[in-house]
């Protein structure tokens, strides 16, 4: 069996075994055979994150005509992490439970940096998302502890190697659920287990 390392592109990805707000555990290897987007999520207040969920929510029926799946992974509290990110939504993908950390470390994810909070693309999308929140679109999140997590995106084809890696260097710097769809429907994501 090929070694598990740091989650890069063509490297078997990290073991990812974590239970799910219900408490019960989940992995994974239990999508072995099938591509998977696994999707590292901000604070539980991070509008950017919440408006990433709604994306994926919505692109539901392209991830199965993929025959894919999603999980989410977030580090908060699920009460806190239902109330605010989550609210009003029913959830169509596995919700994994991180509160140490250690998968957001071993697949690479790491803190917001002073610069990348301070860029003006930032504040841009800031106000974007709070105008969706005064015009009614949106519900303000409120606070949350660790404002600084940042989150990734990646895709793990059939045979457990990641096919396609973007990590968040700012706030608003999620991957397109485009760039999802095309990581799924590639025919590297396709491959099956030898």
């Amino acid at each position: 069996m090929a070694q598990r390392g740091r989650a890069e592109y063509g490297a078997l990805a990290p073991a990812l075994d974590l239970p799910t707000p219900a408490g019960g555990p989940r992995s994974l290897e239990e999508f072995r055979g099938r591509p998977v987007v696994v999707s590292f999520l901000g604070p539980a207040n991070c509008l950017f994150c919440r408006a990433h969920v709604l994306r994926l929510v919505q692109a539901r029926d392209e991830v199965a005509k993929l025959g894919a799946d999603v999980i989410l992974v977030a580090f908060h509290d699920p009460d806190l992490l239902m109330s605010k990110m989550m609210h009003d939504l029913e959830l169509p993908y596995v919700l994994l439970y991180d509160p140490a950390r250690q998968a957001y470390a071993q697949w690479g994810l790491g803190q917001a940096t002073l610069r990348s909070k301070l860029t003006p693309g930032l504040y841009l999308a800031m106000l974007r998302e709070l105008l969706k929140v005064m015009t009614g679109r949106e519900r303000a999140l409120g606070d949350a502890s660790d404002p600084g997590q940042l989150g990734g995106d990646f895709v793990v084809n059939g045979a457990g190697r990641i096919v396609f890696v973007k990590r968040m260097k700012s706030f608003h710097d999620r991957a397109s659920i485009g760039d999802l769809l095309a990581a799924l429907a590639a025919p590297t994501a396709a491959s099956r287990v030898a």
